[in-house]
């Protein structure tokens, strides 16, 4: 699908000029061209085989010049800054021209078009190579051969002369040397210090020459630590800031296959979630193979061919492939962990990430002009193709929504609320004919995510329909036409639509922006929950609870919930806390909020399910400074309370698996602790209502 986009794309940009057909746009940043004209934008793509230039409003190529042609390309001026030129031969004479350009990522840009080097027509560096040794993650030490090269450090298999991995200068933190280790250095990388270490005779020209590179050909300067490490110090700081217990002590682990060009068949390892960070380890030894931190992870993608194969995209443009045979449950798990540290910004997709569609980092949000542009594109495809804007918007617009979503004080302030209006009327108008390829619509449902994450985009599930009368959208509700996208969808019984629908519903209920409106939340879910049949489709996939569902609605979905209860304890079994906690909150309204027949039917469950000796395990042993775990724990002594209250067969149960003789014994004259904190119900409806009726009402005068 991807490739038949890619070949319509390409056949429409090659009418316009005589474009490289070849190329492909590996990294693009949204530049300033500087000029005698003056100065305007530009998208700058580095691609497989040249640099091209487009115009930024209508993605038409305005210059291509292929590798071949290209002299050089390097920093304007000594130390950090944001110029650089592009230097290329005119024709096929031996003049040159110069071309300037800035941007805020110079560093990133030119080490990404370095990576081309060895195809420039002049000054083809190779760099060069010093024969070393590394401590490797097994603790042996093997020869390997690095190359100081003008983007990086290269690691190569002297063996085979394969490049192993590239120690860009981007992200290099700095050099230390080991006082106790024969021409120990240590390359500190990453972003969060990690230690790779190396030992050559050479090593002070190794670092020399990586510092005077990454000068004169990024623009940035790295530095030598003035205190060397021991040997000691590397092993206790290895993985860098992420080297304490609590990024290392497992939460939960699954048997993978990583996939890897290292490699000629996959290799066996264990995938550890942690408390922050994603740990790969080599299941012979239990050695730590590589650590990251999941704040670096941009995204998951689920193989569509083969049903055990994922692949973790990080921010910083590294790639792993792992397959498994308990994929759903890991990446249930890992979304959750990533989630909870934080990281909002991450999602679950059947495609890969096209690099080349972003304009800018991975590593941060787009440029506010960017946003917008990427919104006008959802509108009005500057190509024609729809779903390549929608491709495009997904690689540019953060998962938690877009970020510069209110329209900002000014005469010529860009309208961002109608914007945000006509991409969601762009991508409802769409609903008629559902694109037959999973991954389109996947990214349909994705692209309208981000939009209703922000406030103009939640608001408009109930207001839309006001303003898109006349418009030359159909009559029907921005609701019926989402409901009817949504249900169709639903029937297809793919996963990744299923799951980019479902994610798409809920925050529609739940808001994901700040300073939000509940009244506007209870409005959007009193309008989603209001249809039966809706719900029931809903339900195959899904639960979908929350406090500011109206009474009927709530009793009416514990019903539905509460009729397959069998369901709900086999969720208690998953690895992923998010999903045993969200089962554990929906088994307490069943009880608290159905009718008595309802909840002892629960608690007979409890018992024939094996969730009561389960949940009072957790109640009695969690032990953890992990937010999540301590929720549960919370939540699995509220659920013991409710499965033994005026259950004689649990009570039963508990006396003997807590015979009087070790109560006796555990009894104690200490003061029983205070109350917990209240973890479950983190936010107050009523305070939030007050305090919103407060700052909107009118005051008084007197005449």
């Amino acid at each position: 699908m991807k490739d038949s986009l890619a070949k319509r794309l390409k056949a429409r940009s090659c009418e316009k000029m005589n474009v490289i057909k070849e190329n492909k746009d590996m990294a693009c940043f949204y530049t300033t061209k500087h000029s005698w004209r003056g100065k305007y934008k530009r998208v700058f793509s580095v691609g497989t085989h040249g640099i091209t230039t487009y115009n930024p409003a209508t993605l038409e190529v305005t210059n291509q010049w292929p590798y071949g042609d290209i002299c050089g390309i390097g920093p304007v001026g000594k130390g950090q800054g944001t110029e650089f030129n592009l230097t290329f031969r005119k024709g096929s004479g031996k003049k040159s021209e110069t071309l300037k350009f800035s941007t805020e990522h110079r560093t990133e840009l030119l080490t990404e078009a370095l990576r081309f080097r060895t195809e420039f027509s002049e000054g083809k560096i190779t760099g060069r190579r010093y024969n070393c040794y590394k401590h490797h993650w097994s603790d042996t030490r093997k020869a390997v051969s690095l190359e100081v090269t003008p983007g990086g450090i290269d690691q190569i298999d002297p063996q085979t002369n394969r490049v192993l991995c590239s120690y860009d200068y981007r992200n290099v933190e700095g050099f230390v040397e080991l006082s106790d280790y024969q021409g120990g250095f240590c390359i500190l990388y990453g972003g969060f210090s990690r230690l790779h270490l190396f030992a050559s005779e050479q090593r002070d020209d190794i670092i020399r020459c990586a510092i005077e590179h990454a000068g004169n050909f990024i623009g940035m300067t790295l530095r030598l630590r003035k205190e060397a490490l021991t040997f000691e110090d590397f092993v206790t700081d290895r993985l860098g800031k992420y080297s304490s217990d609590e990024s290392i002590t497992s939460l939960a682990e699954f048997v993978v296959q990583k996939i890897t060009p290292r490699h000629r068949e996959p290799v066996k390892r264990i995938l550890a979630l942690t408390e922050t960070c994603l740990v790969e380890r080599d299941p012979a030894s239990y050695n730590i193979v590589t650590i990251k931190p999941f704040g670096e992870v941009f995204a998951l993608i689920c193989d569509v061919d083969n049903p055990q194969v994922f692949t973790v995209e990080f921010i910083r443009g590294q790639i792993r492939k792992f397959s498994s045979t308990e994929r759903d449950s890991l990446l249930a798990s890992l979304l959750d962990g990533v989630r909870a540290s934080g990281n909002r910004d991450v999602c679950v997709k059947m495609a890969p990430t096209q690099r080349g569609q972003r304009w800018g980092l991975l590593s941060m949000p787009v440029d506010e002009e960017v946003e917008s542009l990427h919104l006008k594109f959802l509108a009005a495809p500057p190509n024609g193709i729809f779903a390549d804007a929608v491709y495009r918007f997904n690689a540019n617009i953060s998962y938690s929504g877009v970020l510069h979503a209110v329209t900002q004080d000014g005469l010529f302030s860009e309208n961002k609320e109608k914007l945000i209006s006509n991409a969601i009327l762009a991508l409802l108008s769409q609903e008629m004919e559902l694109p037959t390829v999973n991954a389109e619509l996947e990214s349909q449902f994705q692209a309208i995510r981000r939009l209703v994450a922000s406030k103009a985009g939640f608001q408009a599930f109930t207001q839309l329909p006001k303003s898109g009368q006349g418009s030359g959208v159909t009559d029907a509700t921005f609701r019926e036409k989402l409901g009817v996208k949504t249900v169709k969808a639903l029937k297809r019984n793919n996963n990744g639509v299923t799951h980019a629908a479902v994610d798409m519903l809920c925050a529609l209920m739940c808001p994901m922006h700040d300073d939000y409106d509940l009244r506007q939340e209870q409005l959007n879910k009193a309008s989603l929950l209001s249809s039966k049949k809706f719900l029931e489709n809903l339900l195959e996939s899904s639960s979908l609870m929350c406090e500011t569902t109206e009474g009927q609605q709530f009793d009416m979905l514990l019903e539905m919930v509460a009729s397959d209860g069998r369901t709900l304890f086999k969720l208690f079994q998953h690895p992923s806390m998010a999903i045993v906690k969200g089962a554990g909150l929906v088994m307490k309204a069943i009880i608290e909020e159905g009718d008595k027949e309802i909840a002892s039917k629960m608690q007979d469950l409890a018992l024939s399910e094996g969730a009561l000796p389960r949940h009072l395990h957790n109640s009695l042993f969690t032990i953890s400074a992990d937010q999540r775990m301590l929720t549960n724990r919370q939540l699995s002594r509220h659920l013991v309370g409710l499965w033994t209250a005026e259950n004689p067969v649990a009570m039963n149960l508990l006396k003997r698996i807590l015979p009087t003789g070790l109560l006796a014994y555990l009894d104690s004259p200490d003061p029983v602790p205070e109350k917990d904190m209240d973890r479950m119900h983190i936010r107050d409806n009523l305070k939030i209502a007050t305090d919103q009726l407060n700052r909107n009402k009118v005051p008084d005068w007197h005449g």
